[in-house]
């Protein structure tokens, strides 16, 4: 495979990211420095058209106030629930993702996202796929012009050794081949 030099600065800054995670009884929680504002972290976590740049959730409105939504990973996919179950100010978000529930919470340039899963034993799978996600968003607001990577795209940006990561550092062994 022919890796060009952009990907290699993207893998190098995905795999580079300074997270840190847990794992509680019902959640998994994943912490991390992004470059850009709180209030651009907010932007691009709320606003569908900044969404579709970096993440698997593009909803089909604003996540800014309580209520039904529908996302797709991409317009040709079977819509998603991302229902906004509670906002607070421009700093915290919770909405589920299907069967998952997802809250964001931004502190100045930290970002931390707990994580309910329907099936916690996939946690590294999750861990690995968002930070790749969030790798793609930190570049973006460093300023550079990344394409988003999700879904099988992943794969080639470092997905398997963070997922391999992520389940030795959360003992949690036996993760589903993608």
């Amino acid at each position: 495979m022919n890796v060009s030099g952009n990907d290699q600065t993207i893998d190098r800054r995905i795999a580079e990211l300074p997270v840190a995670v847990d794992l509680t009884e019902d959640a998994v929680i994943l912490e991390v420095d992004l470059s850009g504002s709180g209030e651009q972290i907010w932007e691009h976590l709320t606003d569908p058209a900044l969404l579709a740049t970096w993440s698997p959730i593009v909803p089909e409105r604003a996540l800014i106030a309580v209520g039904p939504v529908l996302a797709r990973e991409n317009p040709e996919d079977d819509p998603v629930a991302a229902d906004v179950l509670a906002t607070a100010g421009n700093h915290a978000l919770t909405h589920r993702w299907g069967d998952d529930t997802l809250e964001w919470l931004i502190d100045e340039a930290r970002l931390t996202l707990l994580m309910k899963l329907a099936a916690p034993q996939y946690a590294p799978t999750h861990l690995a796929g968002w930070q790749v996600c969030l790798g793609v968003l930190d570049a973006r607001l460093d300023g550079v012009d990344q394409e988003r990577i999700v879904g099988h795209d992943a794969l080639d940006h470092g997905w398997h050794a963070l997922r391999d990561r992520y389940a030795q550092e959360l003992d949690l062994p036996d993760q589903p081949e993608v």
